[in-house]
């Protein structure tokens, strides 16, 4: 079926609502490559690109029956998309590998100009939630990040015991990737978001 087969949009909308796959693939077709681009822009990779895409037609097609309701498809299109890809981003922050990536993201230095610049705004972002971090959960952090000593050595200087240098290692991190979370600029986040993704 091609595009030239069907007579307008309405009319293409109600063949996918009813589960018409060779209408969907005009869909498909016709929005693949746009969607695409953008999704390429964020994830800079190609495969995972095509891998959030499937996904983004898999919902439309199962919230095909909606379609011919929608004033403006493309619009109704690229929310799905959007939505998925940023929900897809969320649930990767909250695991523990992405915090500790973000916080060596936050505290890494970078050659370009505007690397220079996004990572001074990153740097004092992170040195904002260490600041408000409980004064022995900062001293832990401290001493781990920016002297490099190992939980063991951190629990000899302060004689506390290792499992309370790791409770409170634990919760420094989850107190620093919320306060980034909330605190940060959105590119920034996206720009760790993605890296970390794929």
């Amino acid at each position: 079926m091609s595009p030239n087969q069907i007579h307008n949009e309405q009319e293409l909308l109600l063949r996918i609502a009813e589960g018409d796959e060779k209408a969907f693939r005009v869909l498909f077709d016709q929005y693949w490559e746009p969607l695409y681009a953008a999704t390429l822009t964020l994830v800079k990779a190609k495969e995972p690109a095509r891998d959030l895409l499937q996904e983004v037609f898999l919902k439309i097609w199962n919230l095909r029956t909606q379609l011919p309701e929608k004033e403006n498809v493309r619009n109704f299109i690229y929310i799905v998309a959007r939505n998925h890809i940023y929900n897809e981003l969320r649930k990767k922050s909250h695991e523990e590998a992405f915090t500790e990536s973000i916080i060596r993201h936050f505290a890494e230095k970078s050659d370009s100009a505007l690397e220079q610049l996004i990572h001074k705004e990153a740097r004092q972002v992170l040195n904002e939630a260490v600041s408000q971090l409980p004064e022995q959960q900062r001293l832990v952090y401290q001493l781990a990040r920016e002297q490099g000593l190992s939980q063991q050595e951190i629990a000899s200087r302060l004689q506390i015991s290792l499992s309370t240098v790791k409770t409170h290692m634990s919760r420094a991190l989850t107190a620093i990737r919320d306060y980034i979370l909330q605190q940060a600029h959105v590119a920034i986040l996206l720009q760790i978001l993605v890296g970390e993704l794929f």
